[in-house]
């Protein structure tokens, strides 16, 4: 999820949020939810049965228009977080089916994380598990956002609505054709921290935030790559990441994916249909409620097919329904300004 809040344009030259908004449906993808613009200029989305890879193509007229090519073609499953290191993008989803073991029926869980090589021609996601016969992985409840650590760890965030649960990380060995877990630490950002439910999950510089129930923490790192809950900085000041110091933003029922900016942060309020830009200062700027079909994600809009004037958004809709016109789409919000500008942080927070 990327950047922030068009309603803007009712508000004239001042920049954000406020209420009247204009959108537009870039394609169908059931169930949406994460969205990663590669550095190669890809745009890939996942969705409850898929990981999609967005093509432009052209009509007779001339005209143009989204295409959602699948890009995993392994059994089905609910695709949530997704992340890029280096030429490699990767993804996380649940599988859950029945299976006939001995001489009854098994429930099984399969949490499945997925690469994909993206110097390659076509994009093709493969799980990293196959074949893997006790993956500690499996106990994740409801895997969900990913983020690559400043030390190169990938973070993964495990929800669970009806129990305390924590950010995890994975450390990963890249020597051989594909990606493999060399470690998962399954509790590496949990109770200590204050951490109960996280969902997004997302990296700035030397900060780390989290979506947790209806809150965002943010912990700092220290120069090692850690997270403790007290240590003096390199200019020899103590920093906190103790539960009561690390709440960045409270608000909404349930705070679905974040994205970093201007120093603030840029949320979705799940259940509000709504988006909300916290400045740095901690000004806050909304769209009406319902505005969107139960949003996800944003994005900041990159090449070639978009810019810094465009605001994507998943539009998740009804929880696993993934054919109605309820949301089950990537929608693009024009902005009136370059969102990728510094001058826009600049004036965000300035803002009267």
């Amino acid at each position: 999820m990327s950047n922030f809040v068009k309603p803007l344009a009712c508000v004239g030259a001042a920049l954000l949020i406020s209420g009247c908004i204009e959108k537009e449906k870039i394609a169908t993808v059931p169930d949406a939810e994460n969205i990663l613009f590669t550095t190669q200029g890809d745009l890939l989305v996942t969705g409850g049965q898929n990981i999609y890879q967005l093509e432009q193509l052209s009509n007779d007229d001339g005209s143009t228009y989204f295409d959602p090519k699948s890009v995993y073609s392994g059994d089905k499953c609910s695709f949530a977080g997704i992340a890029q290191s280096g030429d490699w993008a990767f993804a996380v989803c649940k599988e859950m089916y029945f299976e006939w073991k001995g001489f009854t029926f098994r429930f099984v869980q399969d949490t499945h994380l997925l690469a994909a090589d993206l110097t390659e021609e076509s994009i093709n996601f493969v799980a990293l598990d196959a074949g893997l016969e006790n993956d500690p992985m499996d106990a994740m409840v409801i895997p969900n956002g990913l983020a690559f650590a400043p030390t190169g760890e990938l973070l993964i965030a495990d929800e669970n609505f009806f129990a305390q649960s924590s950010v995890g990380r994975i450390t990963l060995d890249y020597s051989g054709d594909y990606p493999k877990v060399v470690q998962f630490e399954a509790d590496w950002l949990g109770s200590d921290y204050g951490v109960e439910s996280p969902n997004g999950v997302r990296v700035a510089g030397a900060e780390l935030y989290v979506s947790d129930k209806n809150r965002v923490r943010r912990f700092h790192f220290n120069e090692a790559g850690e997270i403790p809950l007290l240590f003096t900085n390199s200019a020899g000041d103590e920093v906190s990441n103790l539960p009561d110091d690390n709440i960045f933003y409270t608000g909404s029922v349930i705070i679905d994916d974040i994205m970093p900016y201007c120093g603030g942060i840029a949320v979705t309020h799940f259940l509000e249909g709504q988006l909300v830009y916290q400045n740095a200062v901690g000004e806050k700027y909304s769209t009406l409620p319902f505005s969107f079909d139960s949003p996800s994600a944003l994005a900041i809009g990159q090449g070639p097919f978009f810019n810094g004037n465009d605001l994507i958004v998943t539009e998740k809709g009804v929880l696993l329904e993934h054919n109605s016109d309820i949301g089950n789409q990537l929608t693009r919000v024009p902005m009136d300004f370059d969102l990728s500008d510094p001058l826009t942080c600049v004036a965000l927070n300035n803002l009267d």
